[in-house]
C-alpha cells in the first residue's frame, strides 16, 4: 500500500472466489497505479484455486481475508467497511484499470468538481485473453433513463465514488445487479453523478460472468426496479409511469439470455412485459427483432452501432487503446 498525506486515500476493494490467472492482472493494474495513496483489500469468499498463494504473494501491498458470504455485494461491502478511504471503487476480480493515470484522474477530477459524488469513464470489454473487444464510452447520467430503461449507464469498473455519497445512500444492496442499483439510490439520495470521456476501466466479457446467469439476473433486475419504484422519494410523475418501466424491465432481461436453453425464459419475460405494459409493444417486439438478429454474426456491428451503447472490436485482433480513442470520439448512446 503507498500512503501520502498530500492527497485523499482511495480505498478498492477486491471481491473474489476462485478468480483464476485473472486475479493477477487485476491486481497489478492496480499497483501500477501512479497515484501514491490507493488501499487495495481482498476479500475471498473461501477460494481453494490457489487465490490465497497469489494473495499472500503480494506481501504487504494488500490487506486480504477470506470467508464464506452470500455474494461480492458482501464482500465489497465489508471492504468498504474495513478501509479508510475517501474515495471509494471496486474491481471485480477479472476487471483492470487502464492506464497507470487512471485514479489520478479520476481523483483530481474529484477534487476539482467538489459537487460531484461520482465520476465515471469509459470502459473496454476485454476477453479471456486480454484483447479488447468491446469499447463504452461513458454516456452522460440521466436517472429517469436508467430507471426506465433499466439501463445502469455506468461500467462500475470505471467508476470512483466519495465515501460519505455511498453511506448515505446506505451501501451496497445484498443482491445481484448490485452496480445498477447503487448508482439509483445515490441518484435517489442527492448525490450527483458525472461522464467524462476518458477509458478508465475495463470488465471482462465472458460467456461465463454471474451476469450472464439468469437465475440470478433476471430476478435482481425485476427486483431493483420493483424496489426504486416503491421508493416515496420517487417522483410523481415517474411512479405514474410504474407498467411501462416494469415492461421495459422484463425486455431487459432479454440482454442476460446467452443460450438456446434460456429463450422459454425470453419467451416468459415477454409475455410478461407485455402484460405490464400493452401499449408498449412497438418498443418490446421491436427488442425481440434485435434479439433474433443478433443470432446473425454479420448483423452485429449494426445492431451496436444502433441500439448499442457500444461498438463491438474484432475479437482476435489486439487494438491499440490510441486506436480506439480514436474510432469512439464523438460515439455517445
Amino acid at each position: 500500500m503507498r500512503h501520502s498525506s498530500d492527497s485523499p486515500v482511495v480505498s478498492v476493494v477486491v471481491p473474489c472466489l476462485n478468480p483464476g490467472r485473472l486475479l493477477r492482472p487485476t491486481l497489478d493494474s492496480i499497483f501500477g497505479q501512479d497515484y501514491p495513496n490507493i488501499e487495495c483489500i481482498v476479500v475471498d469468499a473461501g477460494s481453494t484455486d490457489g487465490t490465497q498463494q497469489i494473495l499472500e504473494s503480494y506481501g504487504d501491498r494488500l490487506r486480504w481475508i477470506s470467508r464464506k458470504d452470500r455474494g461480492p455485494y458482501d464482500a465489497i461491502n465489508d471492504g468498504w467497511a474495513m478501509s479508510c478511504g475517501e474515495v471509494l471503487a471496486w474491481l471485480n476480480a477479472d476487471d483492470t484499470w487502464t492506464t497507470p493515470s487512471a485514479v489520478t484522474f479520476a481523483v483530481n477530477y474529484l477534487t476539482d468538481h467538489p459537487d460531484v459524488d461520482v465520476v465515471y469513464g469509459d470502459c473496454g470489454g476485454i476477453d479471456l485473453n486480454d484483447r479488447l473487444v468491446w469499447y463504452g464510452p461513458a454516456p452522460e447520467w440521466n436517472f429517469e433513463t436508467a430507471l426506465v430503461t433499466c439501463d445502469p449507464l455506468i461500467n462500475q469498473a470505471a467508476s470512483f465514488m466519495r465515501r460519505d455519497a455511498v453511506e448515505k445512500a446506505g451501501w451496497l444492496y445484498p443482491e445481484w445487479c448490485h452496480d445498477h442499483d447503487l448508482w439509483l439510490r445515490m441518484a435517489l439520495s442527492g448525490a450527483k453523478l458525472a461522464a467524462v470521456r476518458t477509458y478508465l476501466g475495463n470488465a471482462r466479457i465472458s460467456s461465463e460472468n454471474a451476469h450472464m446467469n439468469p437465475s440470478l439476473t433476471v430476478p435482481n433486475k425485476v427486483g431493483l426496479t420493483k424496489r426504486i419504484l416503491d421508493d416515496p422519494r420517487l417522483s410523481p410523475e415517474l411512479r405514474s409511469q410504474r407498467r411501462r418501466i416494469m415492461s421495459n424491465a422484463y425486455v431487459r432481461c432479454l440482454d442476460f439470455l446467452p443460450k438456446p436453453a434460456h429463450w422459454p425464459i425470453g419467451i416468459r419475460l415477454v409475455l410478461q412485459a407485455l402484460a405490464s405494459s400493452p401499449t408498449n409493444a412497438p418498443h418490446i417486439l421491436t427488442q425481440v427483432a434485435v434479439h433474433i438478429a443478433w443470432l446473425v454474426p454479420t448483423l452485429r456491428p449494426l445492431l451496436r452501432k444502433r441500439w448499442g451503447h457500444g461498438i463491438t472490436l474484432q475479437p482476435n485482433r489486439p487494438v491499440p487503446n490510441d486506436l480506439v480513442r480514436h474510432l469512439t470520439t464523438g460515439i455517445g448512446t
